[in-house]
């Protein structure tokens, strides 16, 4: 495929993107600002490793990798959603609790940093 031309959505820079033939213009776009040099370019593409990297995790955490913990897509899916809540600072932190004994939480941490953690408890009690 050929190169295309994309826009950065901040500054309006013009950049190649390789094998942009075939995207769409929005997907042209979204390649040439994660390319750009510009300060709020910059500031979108560390957002946006952030949140892949937040993804991969909870991927680790309760998906394919997470062996006994591993969850349905229809959960990871709902954690995923959670997590773009938090990276879009539309939440500080949320918990779910998945079933009996499993939580998983996300919290907005101090520059930004964000953390998921798999809460396990052993609690044993007897209702009658």
């Amino acid at each position: 495929m050929a190169a295309a031309q994309g826009t950065c959505r901040f500054c309006g820079q013009q950049i190649l993107v390789e094998d942009g033939e075939g995207m769409t213009e929005p997907q042209r776009d979204e390649c040439a600002t994660l390319r750009c040099e510009c300060d709020d370019a910059k500031v979108y593409q560390e957002a946006a490793l952030r949140r892949d990297t937040v993804i991969r995790r909870v991927d680790e955490l309760f998906g394919e990798g997470a062996g006994e913990h591993r969850q349905p897509d229809e959960v990871i899916g709902e954690i995923k959603s959670a997590v773009d809540l938090i990276c879009d600072k539309k939440a500080k932190n949320m918990t779910l609790t998945i079933r009996t004994g499993l939580k998983c939480r996300i919290m907005q941490m101090a520059k930004d940093k964000i953390k998921v953690v798999r809460e396990m408890s052993d609690t044993d009690s007897f209702e009658q």
